[in-house]
C-alpha cells in the first residue's frame, strides 16, 4: 500500500512540474499579481478582467522577469492576449482535453515560483453566452474559491493537457475559459494584430413591442431595439437605414437588444454583406449591409 501511495504522489508531483512549465506570473504593479498561460514562444494569455486598464505588465518566468505588451483584452470572454518572450515553448499545439463533470484537474499558476492547487470540474456543459455577449465553447465550473494568484492560470487534466484558463466568476465561483475559446481569440488577434470590431454605425434604444406588433413580427418576447442614431459614412448609412427603424433580424437572427446585435455581427466575416430586416412605418424593409471593422473602415 505504501508503495502505491508513493507512486501516486510521484505521479502527482511529476504532473505539477510538467504543467508549471506552461504558466507564468503576471505583475501589473501595486501589489497585484496573478497568472498566465504560455501559448507559444512569444504569446501568452491571461484573464482580461485582471489585466483591464493596464498598458504593459511584468511577466515572471522560471528564469526571470520580462516585459509583456498587451495586444488585446476581450472582456466578453475574459481573455487577454499578451506578447512576451518567455523562453518557454508554449502549449498551443497541445491537444485540448475532453473534460467532463467530476473530473479532477490541476490549477497551476506562478508568483515567485509555481502555485499548484488540485481541484475538480463541478459542472461541464454546452456552449453559452456571457452577460456581455461573449460566446464560450463550453460551460466549465470548477471548485469555488480560486486563489487570486491563480486567476489566469492553467487548468490541466490528469494527462497534463490544458482544459481551460481559471478565472474568478460571480458569487465566488471559479469558471474555466475553454481552451477552444482561447484558441479562437488568440488566432484572431495574431491574424489582425488586435481584436477587430465589426460594426454597423448605429446607436440603439431599447423599446417594448405592443402585442399587435409582437405578433406581426412573430416574436416570442416584446423586447426590441430601434435606431436613434446613425454615424455618417457608416455601413448603416450606406445601406439606407433610417432613424426610427426597428431592427428585426440580422442574418436571420432576431435582435432583441444591443448584445444580440454584437453577437450577430461577430459571426459575419469582415467585409462581407449581411441581410438586415427592419420594420419601418408599418412595413418590413430589407437591406444589405457591408460589415466593416471600426478600426479599419
Amino acid at each position: 500500500m505504501n508503495s502505491l501511495l508513493a507512486e501516486w504522489a510521484t505521479a502527482r508531483r511529476s504532473l505539477a512540474e510538467q504543467a508549471a512549465l506552461g504558466v507564468v506570473g503576471i505583475d501589473r504593479g501595486r501589489g497585484r499579481r496573478f497568472s498566465g498561460i504560455v501559448w507559444d514562444s512569444d504569446t501568452l494569455v491571461t484573464a482580461a478582467e485582471a489585466l483591464h486598464g493596464a498598458d504593459t505588465v511584468t511577466v515572471l518566468t522560471a528564469h526571470g522577469a520580462v516585459t509583456g505588451e498587451i495586444l488585446a483584452c476581450d472582456l466578453s470572454v475574459d481573455i487577454a492576449v499578451v506578447r512576451a518572450k518567455t523562453g518557454a515553448p508554449g502549449i498551443a499545439a497541445a491537444k485540448s482535453a475532453a473534460l467532463a463533470s467530476g473530473d479532477d484537474v490541476l490549477i497551476v499558476g506562478r508568483v515567485a515560483g509555481p502555485v499548484v492547487v488540485w481541484s475538480h470540474a463541478e459542472h461541464v456543459g454546452p456552449a453559452w453566452r456571457s452577460r456581455s455577449g461573449g460566446e464560450l465553447d463550453r460551460l466549465i465550473r470548477l471548485s469555488p474559491g480560486l486563489n487570486p494568484n491563480l486567476e489566469g492560470g492553467g487548468s490541466f487534466d490528469l494527462e497534463g493537457r490544458l482544459c481551460a484558463m481559471a478565472v474568478r466568476g460571480p458569487h465566488h465561483q471559479t469558471l474555466g475559459i475553454p481552451s477552444e475559446t482561447i484558441e479562437r481569440v488568440v488566432s484572431t488577434v495574431l491574424q489582425h494584430g488586435r481584436l477587430p470590431q465589426p460594426y454597423l454605425g448605429v446607436r440603439l434604444q431599447p423599446v417594448s413591442l405592443d402585442e399587435a406588433l409582437r405578433q406581426k413580427l412573430a416574436r416570442h418576447r416584446s423586447e426590441a431595439v430601434i435606431v436613434v442614431g446613425i454615424e455618417a459614412a457608416s455601413p448603416a448609412a450606406d445601406a439606407g437605414l433610417l432613424l426610427g427603424d426597428l431592427i428585426d433580424t440580422i442574418a436571420g437572427k432576431t435582435i432583441e437588444n444591443a448584445i444580440d446585435l454584437k453577437v450577430a455581427l461577430t459571426r459575419v466575416p469582415l467585409g462581407s454583406p449581411v441581410a438586415v430586416k427592419v420594420h419601418r412605418a408599418g412595413a418590413t424593409h430589407d437591406a444589405t449591409v457591408l460589415v466593416r471593422d471600426r478600426g479599419n473602415p
